[in-house]
């Protein structure tokens, strides 16, 4: 008796809270891995998480149809609300990705009207700035205190890759951007100079947290085969090919190459650009160059396991020295060496890592000079692996990275 009152206790003491993101398991992708993590991290932590969300569609519904992508037998599905919109298809049109953002909050919101004042918490993922809204009329309607993850600056962004220009629009996005800061109880970001961002923007830094995009035990867990005696080098990128990445001095040092049997490239891509990074390499003839449409998850860093030496790129624009790509992180947990075309955080962070070389503003000569220093060193490329990997043991790990969550939403009640 005394037993069964103390499990009835435990189930009554649960906190619960209200998981509200547009990126969700089992889609691909950086969003949709963190919060997936978070999730995973909380019911472990004897949190009871509900999760209101999309069906997955990104980079397209199709995908989804492979029993491969959904691997993950810990996701309870009574946990998830998916809703679903008119738009099916993920489009490149920048009118219909906005339809497509309205329409996800306005879902979102029918959807939070039919719960009742039953959560702890609003946990609310943004980008798209729209489910921020969303998140707002959460805590209003179900009275619950409002944590607000900042995964990327918006719509700074969209200014950054300038795909969208109107005022009218881009001047309420930013008095939106300052409401949800306004409004939220405590802001989780992913990276740290989203802060510097926030604080200029009179955000008070006690009110800011820091959770980076981390790994779990099993990605850190992968077994990385050797490859020091083989002669051949695999040069290897993963992710989005959209906007923000600028893959073109990675294709001009893969035709630099074409002529070499030794050193080829190896690209698992999704995204708005994909098709012309094909037709690319049909064009060039680049027989050297591998493109493989998006994959999941593990099936992807088993790719990248496999692989010499790993890249990632950004767009020079001052607001994308705010972000560390989540494939940097990916990467160190296969223990592979970096070159990067990237500055400011994810610059940072790979040197502090001493995990590999980042070229900041280096030209696709330097770019091809590093490759070629990196295939005829593999001391250096073990070293530069093993570097990243121990920061990523160390500091990017989601069983000591949940824990500042937690402490948020328990100083929140306190």
């Amino acid at each position: 008796m005394l037993l069964f009152r103390r499990c009835i206790n435990i189930t009554a003491n649960k906190k619960k809270i209200l998981l509200i993101t547009q990126h969700f398991y089992p889609e691909i992708g950086s969003a949709a891995n963190r919060l997936k993590n978070i999730y995973l991290e909380l019911k472990e932590k004897n949190y009871d998480v509900k999760v209101l969300t999309l069906h997955p569609r990104y980079p397209s519904r199709e995908l989804y149809e492979n029993k491969r992508f959904w691997n993950e037998k810990l996701i309870d599905e009574d946990d998830i609300v998916r809703v679903d919109t008119s738009i099916k298809t993920h489009s490149t049109s920048i009118i219909k990705r906005l339809y497509l953002y309205l329409e996800v909050m306005f879902r979102f919101i029918g959807a939070i009207f039919k719960y009742k004042k039953e959560f702890d918490y609003i946990f609310v993922t943004s980008p798209p700035i729209f489910v921020g809204i969303a998140g707002l009329i959460a805590k209003w309607r179900l009275k619950a205190p409002l944590i607000l993850d900042i995964r990327d600056l918006w719509p700074e962004s969209l200014v950054g890759v300038k795909v969208f220009s109107n005022k009218l629009i881009l001047s309420t996005a930013y008095k939106v951007e300052k409401l949800l800061y306004k409004k939220a109880t405590r802001i989780i970001v992913n990276s740290r100079s989203f802060i510097n961002y926030m604080t200029n923007k009179n955000v008070p830094a006690d009110k800011i947290k820091f959770v980076p995009n981390s790994l779990s035990e099993e990605e850190l867990s992968i077994e990385v085969p050797s490859n020091e005696e083989s002669q051949k080098i695999e040069v290897t990128y993963t992710g989005n090919l959209g906007f923000a990445q600028d893959l073109n001095k990675l294709l001009s040092v893969a035709e630099m190459f074409k002529e070499n049997p030794n050193i080829f490239f190896t690209i698992v891509g999704y995204g708005k650009n994909t098709n012309e990074v094909k037709k690319y390499i049909e064009d060039k003839k680049l027989e050297n160059v591998t493109l493989h449409t998006a994959k999941s998850r593990n099936d992807t860093l088993k790719i990248v396991s496999e692989s010499d030496i790993a890249y990632v790129s950004l767009v020079e624009q001052e607001v994308f020295k705010t972000v560390l790509p989540g494939k940097i992180i990916d990467y160190m947990s296969v223990k592979k060496p970096i070159i990067g075309n990237v500055s400011g955080y994810a610059g940072e962070i790979i040197e502090s890592a001493k995990c590999g070389i980042a070229l900041k503003e280096g030209s696709v000569q330097e770019l091809y000079e590093k490759i070629i220093e990196l295939a005829n060193n593999p001391t250096a490329r073990k070293t530069l692996g093993e570097n990243g990997y121990n920061y990523a043991y160390k500091n990017l790990r989601w069983k000591t990275n949940i824990n500042v969550l937690i402490q948020v939403m328990e100083e929140i009640h306190e």
